[in-house]
């Protein structure tokens, strides 16, 4: 098959023995390889990426196997099995008795369609694409943004946006977190979501303050992306309007954060 690799090939590829690949699938289940009619293992590109990025994180971060079994499906086993549009409705609507219950569940089951599309995108920019569109879809957003933590640098640098429909991918200039307001800094370091009414009533500081006079946003609500304790990104809604960001948006953008975290951890380095 084309794009499929038997296992002696991803064990070169990755400078992992047969063995190794083998428990990790087996045991840890970190791997879920096809089999063929014979039982030869096959391998697609998203697993040989999955591999190298569990080696990165065993060898230069210091995680045990079974954590990192358990963060990266996390996302995934936190979400009803249902992947039917209609049976996932079904399910957040089966006890709505009026119509607020209705539209909140109608809300929740595109969330949680969302999560799913998220945990199982096949590429780091169809993950961002799913993010940011479904956000701005689902919250009524006039802009929806995600933006990628570096831990050295302490910076934030943009990586995706909507507006309406259409996407743009691509990196911005990174923004120093060290620049924010001391209020945005102490709420990324609770991994707490913090938001703006009014950006034009903020005394901002040097490059931020330029930003902020160039671009066309009033208010904001950022939502942090964690995996476990770590800090890996940004979810950002705008809206031109100062309090443009409504209660109901907010609550969107902290439910689909629980997949996105791992999922744009995962992808990351893809961006």
């Amino acid at each position: 098959m084309s794009g499929m690799y038997k296992i002696g090939v991803v064990s070169h590829k990755t400078g992992l023995s047969a063995s190794t690949l083998r428990l990790w699938e087996d045991q840890y289940c970190l791997l879920s390889p096809l089999r063929t009619p014979g039982g030869t293992r096959l391998y697609s590109e998203s697993d040989v990426e999955r591999v190298l990025y569990v080696r990165q994180l065993v060898r230069e971060r210091g995680y045990a196997l079974g954590a990192i079994a358990a963060i990266i499906d996390d996302a995934a086993s936190n979400l009803p099995e249902a992947v039917d549009r209609v049976a996932i409705e079904n399910l957040y609507l089966r006890d709505a008795t009026n119509h607020a219950d209705i539209e909140e569940g109608r809300r929740l089951a595109e969330v949680h369609a969302m999560g799913l599309r998220l945990v199982r995108s096949q590429s780091a920019r169809r993950a961002a694409e799913e993010l940011v569109l479904g956000v701005a879809a689902v919250g009524a957003v006039e802009t929806a943004s995600l933006a990628l933590y570096h831990r050295k640098q302490n910076t934030m640098t943009f990586v995706a946006r909507a507006r309406g429909n259409k996407t743009e991918l691509h990196s911005w200039p990174a923004q120093s977190v060290s620049s924010f307001p001391s209020q945005w800094q102490e709420a990324l370091r609770a991994r707490e979501p913090y938001w703006c009414w009014d950006l034009l009533r903020l005394d901002l500081l040097g490059d931020l303050s330029t930003r902020v006079r160039r671009s066309p946003s009033r208010s904001f609500h950022a939502e942090p992306l964690s995996i476990g304790k770590e800090l890996v990104g940004l979810l950002v809604l705008a809206s031109r309007q100062p309090g443009g960001i409504s209660r109901e948006a907010r609550g969107v953008a902290a439910r689909v954060a629980v997949a996105a975290g791992p999922a744009i951890h995962y992808f990351a380095r893809r961006l």
